[in-house]
């Protein structure tokens, strides 16, 4: 499913590709950049009517977005997505990374089963994360355009989470690839991390998360705003490149 304004008002601020974007925190991000004037190209998994009905919404208010399925773990989606963005609007010039499996270890144990959980989640969370930002960083540097690469980690890549080894690896290796290609890619192209701590509430009650407010310096959630002044603190910042930035009321701390 795909929807699309006239393409005249893509070059205003550029064009940023949301991954995860269908719903909750990647949906309030990708709505913050299109009010910003960017034209939206938005993935999502499953959110698919939800997802469309959003971005009608900003293509009716004036805005220029697009919306498509995308599974991570397949590559020729990636490829077919990019080339499709840039066949209507150019190269993306801003990659926001919003995809993540979280998926308790305790569904990994077992022979068959636990194994494809476990390289699905890598997929999703890593793999195909990580091999986007280089397709994406490819096609900037032959269309000779500087850009940014913002992903939306977790505070679980950088301290332990008991019983979710996996879900944690996935999200350190994302924190790492950014300070790695921040420093192959300068000058031309920036890449940053963010990470949130306790940002939206669960839509179902969640004791836990309700402790993990407790636990937090600021006794607060970030909510959607915090992320987002964070990603546009980052778009300005011309001369931050490699940063892994805490949005997590001080959680990091103790």
């Amino acid at each position: 499913m795909s929807i699309v304004a006239l393409p005249t008002m893509a070059v205003e601020r550029g064009v940023a590709l949301v991954i995860g974007g269908g719903n909750r925190l990647g949906a309030l991000i990708a709505r913050d950049l299109s009010a910003a004037g960017w034209a939206l190209a938005v993935t999502y998994h499953q959110s698919g009517s939800r997802t469309a009905h959003w971005v009608a919404e900003v293509v009716a208010a004036g805005g220029v977005a697009r919306c498509y399925p995308l599974d991570l773990r397949h590559p020729f989606a990636i490829t077919s997505i990019l080339a499709d963005v840039h066949h209507h609007w150019g190269p993306v010039t801003l990659l926001i990374n919003n995809a993540g499996v979280f998926l308790p270890d305790h569904l990994l144990y077992g022979a068959e089963e636990g194994w494809r959980h476990m390289e699905s989640l890598f997929k999703v969370t890593l793999q195909g994360p990580l091999w986007l930002s280089m397709q994406v960083a490819q096609a900037m540097r032959q269309a000779q355009v500087s850009g940014q690469i913002i992903t939306i980690a977790d505070i679980w890549g950088e301290r332990p989470l008991s019983g979710y080894a996996a879900y944690g690896a996935a999200k350190a290796g994302m924190i790492m690839a950014t300070q790695v290609l921040a420093r192959d890619w300068a000058p031309t192209i920036r890449v940053n991390a963010i990470l949130p701590g306790a940002v939206l509430p669960p839509e179902e009650e969640n004791p836990g998360y309700q402790r993990l407010l407790e636990r937090t310096p600021l006794k607060d959630q970030a909510g959607w705003e915090g992320v987002c002044q964070a990603v546009r603190y980052l778009l300005s910042a011309r001369f931050v490149t490699g940063e892994i930035l805490h949005v997590d009321g001080g959680r990091h701390l103790v």
